[in-house]
């Protein structure tokens, strides 16, 4: 047809942390990539990157934009079809091992400092705890109020730390006063896992896990929208999710836990962000909408153990909520703020303290500790449960998914036995 551009064709790269070599040209699991932030470089619409099992510490930018017809799509090969390698956990972290004999002590008990030019850290990790990330002291009440020095602040607190960007020095407390070379360290260095920003939109994210970058696991930024993100696991980080002005983009059963705000967090007139069937939980906040991202959708979620609020909606029109599983979120089940919402269908299990919903941050006129109240105050839920909720999953095994990304990763073993096993998968 005259006056239609051509449409490129779609390709499929590979990379292999077990037998790719970044000399091949990535087209095909024998010629893979070793390193994934090659992809950084070449994935355009239409085109499909499988990541095999593998610990990764890298970060992969989306230069390019997918369309509608031809999105750009990551996917983790988990179970090694399409690469070839053994299953296993395919994993990318923003974090990087310390020597943890660098540190010395700094007067209070538990409080340790070590020069540290190299970069700008960005979060400190006791990996053989449960890996939540360090409290930075530039958020706490003690400095934002009380006007402590930082330092002063980490004497404070354990599980704390400061970075002195002036002197580049690392300051921190460990999480039992015992010294540094009692734990093993992580240090954050990058920013996020996967990052599409300035209008990078339709691109797809399956099955990956994510931990411990300064940002988010996943994140559009700025007119990326039309994203999709898919069963992946994202966790320690500042955000599992992080969708920032830009328009519907779907986050779909995945696990997100053990972040500072929130799993899932739509900002910045984002709106239409779906959350669905997503587990959340020991964040800030289960999943949060604010500042405009009018039209979101939270359907049949599991929001437990958060520090504060299972799920939030904070000047957020037309929000529907459906179907979710809100338990024993440790201020409120449900924040409402200056949001109209339509909501139904759920389950509040509150515990004794905990709120089935808020709606002002300053005052207790518009707080309810019983489901019947808030109905009857907010014409809101009148189908929802008040406790006997089917009870939450179980809560992954860091320590042991650390030990999984820790091994060697191997290619799939050759043979008949093999062969036969592959087929089978494949069938």
């Amino acid at each position: 047809m005259l006056g239609l551009a051509p449409v490129a064709s779609a390709r499929t790269f590979y990379v292999r942390q077990s037998a790719g070599d970044d000399a091949g040209d990535g087209l095909s699991p024998a010629t893979a990539w070793r390193h994934v932030a090659r992809l950084s470089e070449v994935m355009a619409a239409g085109d499909t990157a499988y990541v095999g099992p593998g610990l990764y510490r890298e970060q992969i930018e989306v230069r390019r934009s997918g369309t509608a017809e031809q999105p750009i799509v990551f996917v983790a090969d988990e179970t090694g079809r399409h690469t070839g390698d053994a299953p296993g956990v395919v994993m990318l972290t923003g974090a990087e091992p310390v020597d943890e004999s660098i540190f010395v002590a700094a007067g209070p008990p538990g409080v340790y400092t070590a020069p540290f030019p190299a970069w700008q850290v960005w979060g400190v990790v006791e990996m053989d705890g449960p890996q939540g990330r360090y409290v930075r002291v530039a958020i706490t009440p003690e400095y934002l109020v009380d006007k402590l020095p930082p330092v002063d602040v980490v004497a404070k607190r354990r599980s704390s730390y400061h970075y002195d960007e002036a002197t580049r020095t690392l300051y921190l407390h460990t999480s039992d006063d015992r010294p540094p070379s009692a734990h093993e360290f992580e240090l954050v260095q990058r920013g996020n896992g996967i990052l599409a920003r300035g209008g990078k939109e339709f691109v797809t994210v399956i099955g990956f896990t994510f931990r411990h970058v300064q940002d988010a696991g996943v994140s559009f930024f700025n007119g990326s929208g039309h994203g999709t993100v898919v069963r992946v696991t994202a966790y320690g980080s500042r955000q599992g999710v992080r969708v920032y002005a830009s328009p519907d983009v779907l986050v779909y059963g995945s696990t997100l836990f053990r972040n500072e705000n929130s799993g899932v967090y739509f900002a910045a007139r984002s709106t239409g962000g779906r959350a669905i069937g997503n587990t959340s939980y020991e964040n800030v906040k289960g999943l949060r909408w604010s500042s405009d991202s009018t039209h979101g959708m939270a359907l049949d979620n599991v929001l437990f153990d958060n520090t504060e609020r299972g799920l939030s909606l904070e000047n957020a029109d037309g929000a529907i909520v459906r179907g979710n599983r809100l338990v024993h979120n440790a201020v409120s089940q449900l924040q409402v703020l200056q949001s109209r919402y339509a909501s139904d269908e759920n389950c509040f299990e509150a515990g004794p303290g905990e709120l089935v919903a808020d709606f002002t941050p300053f005052g207790f006129s518009d707080r309810f500790d019983r489901l019947a109240a808030y109905q009857q105050a907010q014409k809101q839920d009148p189908r929802s449960r008040d406790g006997g909720c089917e009870p939450p999953p179980a809560k992954v095994d860091v320590l042991a998914l650390h030990a999984r990304t820790s091994a060697p990763v191997v290619p799939e073993a050759t043979g008949i036995g093999a062969l036969v096993r592959r087929w089978l998968r494949m069938n």
